[in-house]
């Protein structure tokens, strides 16, 4: 496995700084994907791709090569979802796959007994860190500092978005979860992954000029932030269509431009989730794009993705 940062300056980790509030360059994280991947990358031919995805949790990047990916750029505006994806793809390749569970999963929240091994540092020091970037060991013993060597405190922490944190859902969500056969499938699998400290729009074609080839793009839920990153009084949907088209499309490549939750619900997130509204755009820039439904993670629930 190789694990390649592209950016020169790796940005400094105030704990201080970290927001709690917005989604930004220091922001807490989710420890595991809340998008029902096993099901819609059913949709996709990952094998022997080049796949750019976000990297959130790690959770798209391991799946991709799951299911064949041979090459992965993962980006991420949020410094601490990169130091994790690759304390994840670390973890993967050294752990079997009861540690890796009992290392990342919360179990039983407020129950110490059930959470002992979460994080647990002996198990960090002993088995992960050592194959560590260096920059990414310097930030994970920072991060364990702050919590005095306390995994289980680290996890249950600001650090962490824990909101949807059950442990049914994250197995249910992941290929490489469901058994310990697709474990090994996925750790045997990992191979070259680049990891991005940019937001979508920043990303630098001249420094990569095998973006403009990506065979599978992932933008996951971007959408439902996209007004934090254009004038909002402006059609930012419009404008962030336009952006990943320019960026991202070429002739042969799929771009899942955005995953909708709950798609029943018509108390909308953004206005990409109003399907009037969104066709009106695509309708506008004459852009053909396909919708697929699938069950939800989330009992009694419907969740889509856009492809274009």
């Amino acid at each position: 496995m190789k694990i390649e940062y592209i950016n020169k300056n790796t940005p400094k980790l105030n704990i201080k700084e970290i927001d709690v509030k917005n989604f930004n360059n220091l922001s807490p994280i989710y420890s595991f994907t809340t998008e029902n991947i096993a099901r819609y990358f059913e949709y996709l031919d990952f094998k022997n791709k080049t796949v750019l995805t976000v990297a959130a949790s790690g959770d798209h990047i391991i799946n991709a090569f799951y299911k064949g990916a041979n090459k992965v750029y993962g980006f991420d505006i949020n410094y601490i979802a990169l130091i994790f994806t690759e304390l994840k793809l670390v973890a993967l390749q050294n752990l079997e796959y009861e540690e890796f569970l009992h290392f990342f999963m919360i179990n039983e929240k407020n129950d110490i007994e059930k959470n002992k091994n979460v994080l647990d540092y002996k198990i960090y020091v002993n088995k992960i860190k050592k194959d560590l970037s260096p920059n990414t060991s310097k930030k994970w013993d920072i991060l364990y500092k702050e919590f005095e060597n306390n995994g289980y405190n680290l996890r249950n922490s600001y650090i962490f978005n824990n909101k949807y944190d059950n442990n049914n859902v994250k197995i249910k969500s992941n290929l490489y979860l469901k058994s310990k056969l697709d474990y090994n499938i996925a750790k045997e699998k990992i191979n070259e992954t680049i990891l991005i400290n940019s937001n979508y729009k920043d990303i630098n074609h001249k420094s990569l000029p095998n973006l403009n080839n990506c065979d599978i793009v992932l933008m996951s839920n971007i959408s439902d932030y996209i007004k934090n990153i254009y004038n909002e009084e402006t059609s930012y949907l419009e404008q962030y269509i336009n952006d990943i088209m320019k960026k991202f499309k070429n002739k042969n490549n799929k771009i899942v431009c955005a995953y909708l939750y709950n798609i029943k619900n018509t108390i909308y997130r953004s206005k990409i989730d109003d399907p009037i509204y969104r066709k009106s755009i695509f309708n506008k820039l004459d852009i053909t794009y396909k919708e697929k439904e699938f069950k939800s993670v989330i009992d009694n629930c419907t969740d889509s993705v856009i492809i274009i």
